[in-house]
């Protein structure tokens, strides 16, 4: 049975020519076509289909544009319009499970999943390929003939349709945007998958006059299309006409939307607790606010008694119903179009303004099980419970006849796991999986958490149940071999990358608790292709990712951590083969990884992201060269040396074949004999391995030991406050660029590549930068906690500023934006000696402070610096670290551990550690003050820094040597660690003669 009521002046009522001469009550619907059971209306503005329940449909109203699909006989003429419902023979054949209406054009679904248009097409809106008037006849759109769609919705000129498998296509007009397809899309007379809403798992697609929404399962709206009557529900500030992609709508996103329905320029969603919000054109009333103030953005109905369990929209109306209290409300009136000219938009007929709503009153249904209610331009339909559906009727509303996408429950996966291989139930299981493991949205829908769990954190799938579930899948082997298949084949390469979506980007944190991607067989092939699609994610996706990453807790963060970590570590093997090159999407992404976790505070330590096998694999500093595929090997350099030797004992000028970069300088000018040397050196020659000889000096190999005092006197020369390069804020603090330089720009660029060169030729040498300018080389941001170990006087002036609280803070502090640095005042902001700075602007006071001293008081110096030390470095190398990381790799750090040091000892020849001369060697060492200690470390190793690694980085080698007497102080060569020691007779002796030896025996090959 059904219920109708409307203007039907067309016949879209299908109650005969009698009922189209004006306004129809609520009453019986029609027949359709031989019974009076209805399972589904649609709608257009002029006519209307009727689905049975059998699959057959009827249409009846108006025919301008062939929208009723009549077949004709040769030579008959279609009809203007029908006013009593008619099978449409064109489909008979076909079970139809679902209609549609647009503006004049028709859409049906069979059971199948197979598409069916008619109508007007003028703008692409049948799919069918081409821009075609009118088709009279019902044809299978063959765009989606490979898809099984189970919904499909018209504008008044573009259709939209959900697949099973989630995806959501769309055709028609786009000159709103309405396709969602972007901006530079025109009209499409063919469905077109609407990539920007991949991977969201979906539960209903709604469209309105040029407007359209997709609704997820998680309670996310998207909308998109026309906004000129702010029909999209989009924010105050928000004012675009149009919006060509889909957005999700903010204001709809906590109220629990499960339902959404369109009018013409207006729209109504229904919430999980019954609630109904519209927004919109209101000019008709539709929106149901009584309130004589429109206020923007959605609005609940807060007249309507009692939770609504249906909702339509018609053009220009709203229809709920409650099944509750067996009411139906209308509120809005019918279309109020002005007639131009005297006559109508379509010749003959006469367009009636009208209230829809007057037509039915609330208990006009008090008497019978509404099923469901539909709404169009001019006409209502209600369809009723048949006598054996009644025992379902409580709590029946409209989300309950929306077919749903694929997804993973308990029934599909007892049912896979009990089914017998070879049977008809295994291959059905064969597709069901074949379908939900080749798409995100389906394998995300599989997993939701409740709407409830989502606003405290924007983990929106259950991952412990996902591991749970999968890990029971596998215990089969061709769920295995079937779940390999499609993630290879179809899911991992159909990854949404640039969503801007939370929601679809879930399945990049089901897949690694999917464990089938753990299996040694699938590990290389299933993570390297995550790692893949992971980097080519657009910067927005990635950022998302990362953001979920930090929000997960430790035992799921570090499940994907070391999902990854061991597939580096299986590439380990490989590592000489051009293959290894794989690698690298793999170390980018436990980059991100690595971010992720330092955006949640640490949630792992950092140990979690160490892969230890790879020092056992091969050598990090021969590593770095064929990195840069150099290939340079240790034999190459040596032949290059040994002719540097020869070419000088034969007085020859000629230097050895590149790959080294050799650089000869006066020690009694060494700085501005090496500056201006360097500035002579061409880009690619700063490359190679450093080479340094002193003129008139003994030429020999150098195995690092002549390098590295070049640099030790080089950087004590320059970073001297006589030098006037750097200042200092106090002697203890690090060393800064100068607002005004002393000394040329140009010097600023030199000693950048000379910072370069001791980084790339892995000299540790002490540069008292401090942490900011490892930052800013970094592209990071110094804060304030870098101008506390800069000058902490005025950092911890600036954080009494910022812990100030009470109100009296301009008389009591009297500070304005106007600061002394570097002997000079200066203004933060234009008149800066006139503002004060109060509770309101401290925040950004302290702001621009760091921002001067750090930025842009030293903007000029700085960028030489920058220029000449990238000069050497690549960026690609830099980028892995951070900035403390960097900065211990560069200048060393002070972590000693001078028990460490004693136990790393070696010791040769006649010294073991039970040997007297050492006994008391230690015993000098440990009373030694941390000064003289430092001061050991230069003499034996050249620097007084540790290592990035450790102290056990530092091993030092004891030797004796036969011709050495107690009255000789210990030797040093500094290369190798070798400590030369005479046995000495006394623990007086050794203080002595080693106290000596650290205060004055730092020259390179001087005794």
């Amino acid at each position: 049975m059904s219920y109708c009521w409307g203007a039907g002046s067309c016949g879209q009522l299908g109650l005969g020519e009698a009922a189209a001469g004006g306004p129809v009550r609520c009453r019986r619907g029609p027949g359709a076509g031989g019974g009076r059971t209805l399972l589904e209306a649609a709608c257009g503005e002029r006519h209307t289909l009727l689905l049975r329940p059998d699959g057959t449909v009827c249409s009846c109203g108006g025919n301008a544009r062939g929208q009723l699909g009549r077949r004709l006989r040769p030579g008959q003429r279609p009809p203007a319009r029908s006013y009593t419902p008619e099978q449409i023979q064109a489909l008979e054949a076909q079970i139809i499970v679902h209609v549609s209406c647009g503006k004049e054009h028709s859409l049906a679904v069979c059971n199948k999943g197979k598409v069916f248009s008619w109508g007007a097409g003028s703008e692409g809106q049948l799919g069918t390929g081409e821009f075609k008037k009118q088709s009279l006849i019902p044809k299978k759109i063959d765009g989606l003939s490979a898809l099984r769609i189970i919904q499909v919705t018209c504008g008044h000129y573009h259709s939209v349709a959900l697949a099973q498998d989630g995806r959501v296509f769309s055709w028609g007009q786009n000159t709103h945007g309405q396709l969602g397809l972007g901006k530079e899309t025109p009209s499409q007379p063919s469905p077109q998958h609407v990539t920007s809403l991949n991977g969201i798992p979906l539960a209903q697609v709604a469209a309105g006059g040029g407007h359209t929404f997709a609704l997820s399962l998680s309670g996310v709206v998207y909308g998109w299309g026309r906004n000129n009557a702010r029909q999209l529900g989009l924010n105050h500030a928000n004012t675009r006409e149009q919006v060509f992609k889909p957005y999700a709508v903010a204001a709809l996103k906590t109220i629990g939307v499960v339902y959404i329905s369109c009018g013409d320029e207006h729209t109504a969603v229904l919430t999980q607790d019954g609630s109904v919000f519209t927004f919109g054109d209101d000019s008709a009333g539709q929106l149901g606010h009584r309130s004589s103030t429109q206020m923007p953005g959605p609005q609940k109905v807060e007249w309507i008694d009692g939770p609504v369990s249906h909702l339509a929209c018609g053009s220009y109306h709203t229809l709920v119903y409650m099944s509750t209290s067996r009411q139906i409300i209308s509120f809005g009136r019918g279309p109020q179009r002005h007639i131009e000219n005297g006559t109508a938009s379509n010749p003959g007929e006469q367009i009636q303004n009208f209230d829809i709503s007057s037509l039915v009153s609330a208990n006009d249904l008090s008497g019978v099980q509404v099923k469901m209610i539909f709404a169009g331009t001019y006409v209502n339909f209600v369809s009723t419970l048949q006598s054996q559906d009644l025992e379902h009727a409580h709590g029946l509303s409209s989300t309950d006849t929306l077919p749903k996408i694929s997804r993973l429950d308990r029934t599909l996966i007892d049912k896979w796991l009990a089914v017998t291989t070879g049977t008809d139930e295994f291959q059905e299981a064969k597709r069901e999986i074949a379908l939900i493991f080749s798409s995100s949205a389906c394998l995300s829908a599989s997993f939701l958490k409740p709407s409830s769990a989502l606003e405290a954190n924007c983990i929106g799938v259950d991952l412990q149940k996902a591991r749970d579930v999968f890990d029971e899948l596998t215990k089969k082997e061709w769920i295995v071999n079937q779940i390999n298949c499609y993630l290879l084949a179809d899911l991992i390469p159909g990854l949404p990358l640039r969503s801007p979506h939370h929601e679809a980007l879930s399945i990049f944190l089901l897949l690694p608790e999917c464990s089938v991607m753990y299996k040694e067989p699938n590990s290389e092939p299933f993570v390297m292709r995550l790692a893949q699609a992971i980097n080519t994610m657009s910067d927005r996706s990635s950022n998302i990712l990362e953001e979920c990453w930090s929000s997960l807790s430790a035992s799921f963060l570090d499940k994907v951590v070391q999902m990854f970590k061991k597939a580096v570590v299986s590439q380990l093997p490989y590592y000489a083969f051009p293959r290894y090159q794989d690698t690298k999407p793999l170390l980018e992404v436990l980059e991100k990884l690595y971010r992720a976790n330092r955006k949640a505070n640490y949630t792992l330590q950092l140990s979690n992201f160490y892969i230890d096998e790879i020092s056992g694999t091969f050598i990090l500093s021969n590593d770095v060269w064929r990195w840069r595929s150099w290939q340079v090997t240790a034999s190459a350099k040596a032949e290059a040396q040994c002719i540097l030797t020869q070419n000088e004992w034969l007085r020859k000028s000629e230097l050895p074949a590149l790959p080294v970069f050799p650089l000869l300088v006066k020690r009694s000018n060494l700085v501005e004999d090496t500056l201006r040397k360097l500035s002579l050196v061409e880009d690619s020659v700063l490359k190679k391995q450093l080479l340094v000889q002193f003129e008139g000096e003994l030429m020999g190999l150098d195995a690092g030991g002549v390098t590295l005092e070049f640099f030790l006197y080089v950087f004590e020369e320059m970073v001297n406050p006589q030098y006037g390069m750097f200042v200092y804020c106090d002697p203890a603090s690090p060393m800064w660029f100068p607002t005004s330089s002393s000394v040329e720009k140009k010097k600023y660029f030199l000693f950048g590549i000379l910072c370069g060169l001791s980084l790339f030729n892995r000299i540790i040498a002490f540069i008292p930068f401090p942490l900011a300018i490892f930052k800013k080389l970094l592209d990071k941001k110094p804060s304030l906690e870098d101008l506390k170990e800069l000058s902490p006087v005025v950092g911890k002036s600036l954080q009494a500023v910022l812990d100030y609280e009470w109100d009296d803070i301009e008389e009591n502090l009297q500070i304005h934006y106007c600061v002394s640095w570097d002997n000079k005042e200066v203004d933060l902001i234009p008149d800066g000696s006139s503002i004060a700075v109060n509770n309101k602007n401290k925040k950004d006071f302290v702001k621009k402070y760091v921002d001067y001293v750090f930025n842009k008081s030293v903007e000029v110096v700085y960028e030489e610096f920058k220029r000449g030390f990238y000069k050497v470095l690549d960026r690609e190398i830099l980028r892995f670290f951070q900035p403390q990381e960097l900065m211990e790799v560069a200048i060393g750090n002070a972590n000693y551990d001078w028990n460490k040091f004693e136990q790393n000892a070696v010791y040769w020849g006649m010294y073991t550690p039970s040997h007297p001369t050492i006994k008391m060697f230690w015993k000098v060492f440990h009373e030694l003050t941390v000064a003289d200690k430092k001061g050991f470390l230069l003499f034996l190793t050249g620097s007084d820094r540790i290592p990035v690694m450790g102290m056990d980085c530092i091993k030092i080698k004891f030797n004796a040597h036969v011709s050495m007497s107690e009255d000789h102080i210990p030797e040093a060569q500094t290369c190798f660690h070798i400590l030369i020691l005479p046995q000495y007779s006394t623990i007086e002796k050794l203080r002595e003669k080693l106290l000596l030896a650290i205060n004055n025996n730092r020259g390179f090959g001087k005794n």
